[in-house]
């Protein structure tokens, strides 16, 4: 009797200190609990040069999860990058105001380094192996100040961080008036980016020292700058606008200043194809429900004259935490592929007629770009779901639902593998 006693409490030692271990880690193995549907969801609506094109890669529906991990009491916000072993992920603490950036071997999971910063990273980090360094922003969409009598976006700490690969260590920062939430661009010895101070900057990336700045008069609250040659694409708000920055005669090349709009320019990331930019903005219709049109902009890439605008879709406008962000479009050959976040609707829209080949409902706002392999399309949504259609009709192939919110990031396509990071510390790896 006295000997299974003494099984039974050694029994609980042992399971409490398991516990107590799993408990206190900080990098805790979750179980691969996100659920996959193939086949079997119901599909509300089907009407019949770009990065995220991935060529001669066999189609796959992200049904196995190679690696599901959970960093305790971080919220992720940026798409994990991955250069080599590793991925970088930015993250943000609403409430706090803080933020941080982690570096992650992408085969374990393990967090080889991050740092922590007094306000939000939401920057995709810029990864640059040849010389050694990744570039974030840092800021805030919080409510707005005045420079010099001229409204601007974003409180506390603004910076834009260098910082080594190997290490972490921060090798230098530059301070900034306004929040610096559009992904910046680097080219060849320089840091280019734009931000809620209304201002273009170019930055040597060997010190940090401002080379040149320019005041484009709007202020950029999450459009990335897209960069064709010398040509720099972007939107801005207050007043709304379409800029088209060259970088050789450091000046506004065209600017396009939209009327009658309320929203969504100056946080949709451009689209370029065939010398054509794309994007999209909002109207407020119906105050009281808050609801309004979406519409899609077909703009020559080389003077600014608006092609096309179209509708995409009508429904809320505002969030009750947030307003709504821009879509990101995809383009293969002539049909650009896109979202309307007012709808809840993905489309597929032919970029010489307008004409809407398919659409699909979804069931959140869709910010980041679509990943397409062969006859598959990819799309993640706000709420933690990933979709899988056919590109030829919009036929739904399969979901996986995530374990968390997808806030306003994406997912990255690297050497036949998914990388995805969610807002409440999950991230995972499928195939």
């Amino acid at each position: 009797m006295l000997k299974n006693n003494l099984k039974y409490i050694l029994l609980v030692i042992l399971l409490v200190i398991v516990l107590s271990l799993v408990a206190n880690s900080n990098h805790s193995v979750i179980k691969p609990h996100t659920t996959y549907y193939f086949k079997n969801y119901k599909q509300y609506s089907n009407n019949g040069k770009n990065n995220n094109v991935v060529k001669g890669v066999k189609g796959t529906l992200l049904s196995k999860v190679v690696l599901a991990k959970n960093i305790n009491g971080v919220s992720f916000d940026t798409t994990p990058v991955v250069s080599g072993d590793m991925e970088y992920i930015g993250t943000m603490n609403r409430t706090k105001l803080t933020g941080a950036l982690y570096a992650i071997k992408r085969t374990t999971g393990k967090v080889v380094w991050h740092d922590s910063f007094s306000n939000w990273i939401m920057t995709n980090p810029v990864v640059v192996p040849q010389i050694g360094m990744v570039f974030v922003g840092s800021g805030n969409s919080k409510h707005y100040g005045k420079t010099n009598g001229v409204s601007f976006r974003g409180t506390g700490n603004n910076y834009i961080y260098a910082i080594d690969l190997g290490t972490g260590k921060i090798a230098w920062k530059y301070k900034t008036v306004g929040e610096n939430m559009p992904t910046p661009i680097y080219k060849s010895g320089v840091l280019y980016f734009v931000n809620g101070n209304r201002t273009f900057y170019a930055l040597s990336v060997k010190d940090g020292k401002l080379l040149w700045s320019l005041n484009v008069g709007s202020i950029v609250s999450m459009s990335s700058p897209v960069m064709i040659g010398n040509n720099v694409y972007f939107g801005g708000a207050d007043p709304y606008a379409v800029f088209d920055v060259n970088i050789k005669s450091k000046s506004i090349a065209w600017k396009d200043t939209m009327k009658g709009i309320t929203g969504a320019l100056d946080d949709t990331t451009p689209t370029y194809s065939n010398g054509f930019i794309y994007t999209n903005s909002t109207k407020l219709v119906n105050y009281k429900k808050n609801q309004g049109n979406e519409y899609l902009y077909k703009i020559n890439a080389t003077n600014g004259n608006i092609i096309w605008k179209m509708k995409e879709g009508y429904g809320v406008l505002n969030l009750p935490t947030d307003p709504m962000e821009g879509s990101v479009s995809t383009i293969v050959g002539d049909v650009l592929y896109t979202s309307s976040n007012a709808a809840r609707e993905l489309l597929a829209v032919n970029t010489n007629t307008q004409k809407i080949l398919w659409k699909f409902k979804v069931s959140g706002m869709v910010n980041a770009p679509f990943i397409i392999i062969k006859n598959l399309i990819y799309s993640i949504t706000g709420d933690g779901n990933v979709y899988v259609l056919d590109i030829k009709n919009g036929e739904f192939i399969a979901k996986r639902t995530l374990g968390g919110p997808e806030l306003a990031s994406g997912m990255s396509f690297y050497s036949g593998k998914f990388y995805v990071a969610t807002g409440n510390g999950n991230i995972y790896t499928f195939k």
